[in-house]
């Protein structure tokens, strides 16, 4: 602000000390006989010929107060040119520092927006890339940008530099358009402080957050956070699943992660439109049909945000029902 003000009176003073200029050589040019410079006009005409370094030469000084002047007007000129130069060159960097740091904001929807980064975010980001799903990430060190910048690309991966504390400007990450926001801090209660924070400002999103005490799991489902991923009691039960059931544990862990080919099989959803020719079959028919035709394996519905593990046989799907199956790329392409 008060850079702004120093400018704003430098610029009245550079003004009126250019008028006073012109004024002067209008006055001593227009009571020479010879001179060309015969009125106000004139002499404006003149000045702003060589402060822009045009020089026409239609209009020239021929006494020696009016060629000081002439003189002023030329050294001026240079000053200009490179303040002018030195302007643009700032704003351009600026603009560039912004778009780097993704203040300029994204038009991605339908994204993941992570905030908070560290080696386990950075896992779940490698993940959400190698499905190909667009993802956003918030960070609030330039170290983690660069980072970030050297791991993925920019058509996938949106980075936002940002003050934790700074809510608003998450809408540069455009987080109500996104499809879900993970949570991610070193700290369980730095996760909670901020998720509340978040849900205030940002009532609507989809928030999942994975934490180590399994004892503040209440205190997310009171704010209302449906996916709440306790890391250890996740890892505890695929130790404890390699121990008695290897096989099913390796099957679960090959299922659970990104695919890498298109034969490769995943743990798939797929929302049902209005004029999908699934709605107002039963489940039955449905799981029949789909292994037979795109070999593709139901293994429940999500319905009103309630998942309905292995339904009932007449169980009638309805629009907006989510399917969850077993497929791979290609037969995901056949249920759409």
């Amino acid at each position: 602000m008060k850079n702004s003000l120093q400018k704003i009176l430098i610029g009245f003073l550079a003004l009126g000390v250019y008028n006073l200029l012109v004024y002067m050589l209008y006055v001593v040019e227009s009571n020479f006989e010879t001179g060309n410079i015969n009125n106000i006009a004139d002499a404006y005409w003149y000045s702003l010929v060589t402060l822009t370094t045009v020089g026409y030469g239609d209009f020239f000084p021929i006494t020696f107060w009016g060629r000081l002047i002439g003189i002023l007007f030329i050294l001026g000129s240079l000053g200009i040119l490179g303040y002018l130069l030195t302007e643009i060159s700032v704003k351009i960097k600026a603009y560039l520092k912004k778009r780097d740091m993704g203040l300029l904001g994204t038009k991605m929807t339908g994204h993941c927006v992570i905030i908070g980064w560290n080696a386990f975010s950075k896992q779940v980001a490698e993940q959400i890339i190698k499905a190909k799903e667009p993802v956003a990430v918030v960070v609030n060190r330039e170290e983690d940008l660069n980072q970030i910048r050297q791991l993925y690309g920019n058509d996938q991966c949106f980075v936002l530099v940002n003050e934790m504390s700074d809510f608003a400007s998450l809408e540069k990450a455009n987080i109500t358009q996104s499809k879900r926001v993970y949570v991610n801090f070193e700290n369980d209660t730095d996760t909670l402080v901020f998720t509340i924070s978040l849900k205030k400002q940002f009532s609507d999103v989809n928030c999942v957050v994975a934490i180590d005490n399994i004892e503040l799991k209440e205190s997310f489902n009171y704010l209302g956070i449906q996916y709440i991923i306790p890391k250890k009691e996740i890892i505890s039960k695929f130790i404890a699943s390699y121990i008695f059931e290897p096989n099913v544990a390796l099957m679960t862990e090959d299922l659970i992660s990104t695919s890498m080919g298109h034969e490769d099989l995943d743990i798939c959803e797929i929302r049902i439109p209005a004029d999908s020719p699934l709605v107002n079959k039963s489940y039955l028919d449905i799981f029949v049909e789909q292994k037979k035709e795109n070999n593709i394996v139901l293994l429940g519905v999500s319905r009103a945000g309630i998942l309905i593990k292995n339904p009932e046989a007449e169980l009638v799907l309805l629009a907006n029902d989510i399917l969850v199956f077993i497929g791979n790329d290609k037969s995901k392409q056949l249920l759409n």
